[in-house]
Formats: C-alpha cells, structure tokens, sequence
C-alpha cells in the first residue's frame, strides 16, 4: 500500500461512543495526525511509564523570560520532538509567539499529510498552568 494511500487511525481522546456500533470513537486522516501532534506537544519527557523520551519539554520553557530566544529554543525543541516521533506529518513551518498579555505561548505549525492534497495547520497555546 502506497502512503498516498494510507488513511491514519487513532483514538478520539475525548473518549465519545460511536454511535451505531457502540465501540469508541475513532480519529482519521488528518485530524489523526493533528491529535497525536498535539499529544506530543503536551507530553513532558518521563510522563509515558516505558518510553520516558517521548514528548518535549516545552512546558520547562515556559516560566524562562518571554523573549525571542526562549520562542526559539522552543521551536528547536518542537521540531526535533516532531521529527522523532511524528512520521505520518512533514512539517513545513512551525511559529512560536510569545503573548505577554496572556502570559502564554501562540504555537502554530503547518505541515503536509502524505494522504491529504492540503496543507494543514494546527495552532494550540501553552501558559504556566496547563
């Protein structure tokens, strides 16, 4: 099977029933992929009992000062986490804003689906307390 091809599968975390079978609810394509990206962004290391390097560590930038070095090391954190355990997304782009205002991160990143003809994007914040 080609990977233009391929549909992705995983679970829906908001843990809905499916309706006409009764099973849980399922996640494909590229909303799939956009949920386990998020899952890794969320994930501190050592969270997962047996695969401890999964995830990033962004949550530990977030109480640095909120200047163009931490949104950068930031990126760099979110780029290699993506890299290593995210094949199913080619990432084209990803923008790390800081808002003073709201005391939090902006985090977008755009990225290609090998079974999807458009350009995705996903954009989800990050502040000190949760």
């Amino acid at each position: 099977m080609s990977i233009e091809n391929r549909t992705y599968k995983d679970l829906a975390f908001s843990m809905f029933a499916n309706p006409m079978s009764g099973d849980i609810g399922k996640k494909t394509g590229a909303s799939a992929v956009k949920g386990a990206i998020v899952s890794i962004l969320k994930t501190n290391y050592n969270e997962r009992l047996f695969d401890p390097e999964f995830g990033t560590d962004i949550r530990g930038s977030l109480f640095e000062p909120m200047n163009p070095l931490t949104e950068q090391r930031m990126k760099k954190k979110i780029e290699v986490a993506l890299a290593r355990h995210e094949p199913r997304a080619e990432v084209l782009g990803i923008s790390v804003r800081a808002q003073e205002e709201q005391n939090r991160y902006e985090i977008s990143i755009l990225f290609n689906v090998a079974s999807v003809a458009e350009v995705q994007k996903i954009t989800t914040y990050f502040n000190a307390l949760g």
